[in-house]
């Protein structure tokens, strides 16, 4: 069975994790880079992010090339805004008609993932999704510790 870890980063934090899934598992990986991205540190990124989520935005990508049919598994990651994906992930889920495969989604998110997963089973109905894992602020609280518990989650998965 193929594994691809498609993800999405912001600040970081799932950037990393990603980093330690590829040291405990064999995957693929594909990062999604929106084109135009205003990258914020203050409150503006939660304006912009919240605008991008109400408006359901679907943000173009950099190019890339993928063959899902490779693959059985996808892990899915990406930051919550205002209580759901990220919405580079709506672009990648447009794009790419995922069906029949086994999903495992992870967000990185400041404590209220609202609709998040309920979301996601809308967005991912024709697939099963396996398990979901959330982590409140890798870098800000912990990010050794949240790699340990994104690794024990994932290897845990896969070896189902």
């Amino acid at each position: 069975m193929k594994n691809l870890i498609v993800y999405y980063s912001y600040e970081g934090n799932t950037e990393e994790l990603v980093k330690g899934m590829k040291e405990v598992i064999d995957a693929d990986v594909l990062r999604l880079v929106p084109k135009k991205e205003k990258i914020s540190k203050g409150m503006f990124r939660f304006v912009w992010g919240g605008m991008q989520v109400y408006m359901t935005k679907t943000p173009e990508l950099d190019s890339y090339s993928l063959d899902l049919s490779q693959y059985d598994n996808i892990i899915i990651g990406c930051p919550c805004w205002f209580g759901t994906y990220a919405p580079p992930i709506n672009t990648f889920l447009k794009e790419n008609k995922l069906s029949g495969k086994k999903v495992y989604l992870f967000v990185c998110n400041g404590g209220n993932l609202r609709n998040t997963w309920k979301n996601y089973e809308v967005a991912l109905s024709g697939n099963t999704i396996v398990s979901k894992l959330d982590l409140v602020y890798p870098l800000k609280n912990g990010i050794d510790e949240a790699k340990i518990t994104a690794n024990k989650w994932i290897k845990e998965c896969l070896s189902q």
